[in-house]
């Protein structure tokens, strides 16, 4: 991943208010070209390309394939998102985290960013997006969660999961 794309990714997260949330999708993508990296070169993988170089084109290959043979690899899981958000994906990677969320009600929260990221630099409202990523959530776990002092984001979840709901609201 080039510095400017690095920078970009950076400089959405700061406009947006997602610092933390950007830092995060930045190491998503260094453990992604990692593991690219780390692919022997008689990898199955490489056949088909020209060279086994490291590059964002072939890490969104790379992942896309790792999370068909194993949906439950969370970092490549991550990679995607990461990279959905660094490319301006419309939305923003958000259908990926089901699974996520499904193991981890709090991921709730990180769904909540992803839509006011992609609301701010595309103006797009992504609840339908967000009510099928929150479904996955376990309803007992989010009610809990919405019970804690950090439960801020399992609150919005349930409001959201509601018919005629807005995350824009």
């Amino acid at each position: 991943m080039s510095r400017n794309e690095v920078d970009a990714l950076r400089q959405a997260g700061a406009d947006t208010g997602h610092r933390e949330f950007a830092e995060r999708m930045v190491r998503a993508l260094r453990e992604g070209l990692q593991a690219l990296e780390n692919l022997p070169g008689e990898d199955e993988f490489w056949r088909g390309w020209a060279n086994d170089h490291v590059t964002v084109h072939k890490l969104g290959a790379f992942v896309t394939e790792r999370l068909e043979r194993d949906p439950a690899d969370r970092m490549v899981r991550w990679a995607l998102v990461a990279l959905a958000l660094a490319r301006g994906a419309s939305d923003g990677g958000l259908p990926l985290l089901g699974p996520v969320i499904a193991a981890d009600s709090a991921v709730v929260a990180d769904a909540f960013v992803i839509a006011d990221w992609v609301g701010q630099e595309a103006g797009l409202d992504l609840t339908a997006e967000l009510r099928e990523a929150c479904a996955w959530a376990d309803r007992d776990a989010l009610e809990t969660l919405a019970r804690t002092e950090a439960g801020e984001a399992a609150q919005a979840a349930l409001r959201v999961l509601e018919p005629q709901s807005s995350c824009l609201q």
